[in-house]
């Protein structure tokens, strides 16, 4: 959350054009309609985690975590907008053995600098292993490995605080698929 604001998180539809966000029955009156801007967001992230996704190989298995979308408002007495943002995810669904998770933090920072994104976070010699970015348009990515090797990738457009991890830490599901790379135990 935005320091000293407020923020109000809707449930999102799945990034399509043709989709509504779900929200409570007094939020339209302090609430604008979704625009073309916010769908675009949506679709941008999207295509970050599909590419970031794309470029792990030998390739894991994955969910669609639950979107995201709300508002930041303006901190009270101060004249301004409220701030949109969205958030897509993906869970990783391969076990990554714990020797492997550094690699896979790397194989996914390789890719995020070769495409000019500056590396934010990285935590790659650590126990929890992850790694954050900024993508051009102020798009922040984060790949972030939970304590019992839950993985969760995500994507924020801009006017996030920080990059939204959805369910590290909680309701991630825990990985059950093998693969005979990255589940090896070495």
């Amino acid at each position: 959350m935005q320091s000293g604001g407020v923020e109000l998180n809707l449930g999102c539809p799945d990034g399509s054009r043709d989709g509504s966000p779900s929200a409570p029955a007094w939020w339209p009156a302090l609430a604008p309609e979704v625009t073309a801007d916010q769908l675009d967001a949506a679709e941008r992230c999207e295509a970050l985690l599909r590419e970031t996704v794309d470029a792990v190989r030998p390739a894991p298995a994955w969910r669609a975590a639950a979107p995201r979308a709300g508002a930041r408002l303006p901190l009270p007495g101060r004249e301004s907008e409220a701030h949109w943002y969205v958030t897509r995810g993906r869970h990783l669904l391969t076990v990554v053995s714990p020797c492997r998770r550094a690699e896979l933090a790397g194989v996914v920072e390789r890719h995020w600098r070769r495409r000019g994104w500056a590396i934010t976070s990285l935590n790659a010699g650590r126990d929890r292993v992850g790694v954050s970015a900024v993508a051009r348009g102020g798009y922040q990515l984060a790949l972030s490995i939970g304590e019992f090797g839950e993985i969760a990738l995500t994507a924020s457009s801009p006017g996030t605080a920080c990059p939204e991890w959805p369910g590290v830490g909680g309701s991630a599901p825990l990985p059950d698929v093998h693969c005979p790379y990255w589940s090896a135990l070495m």
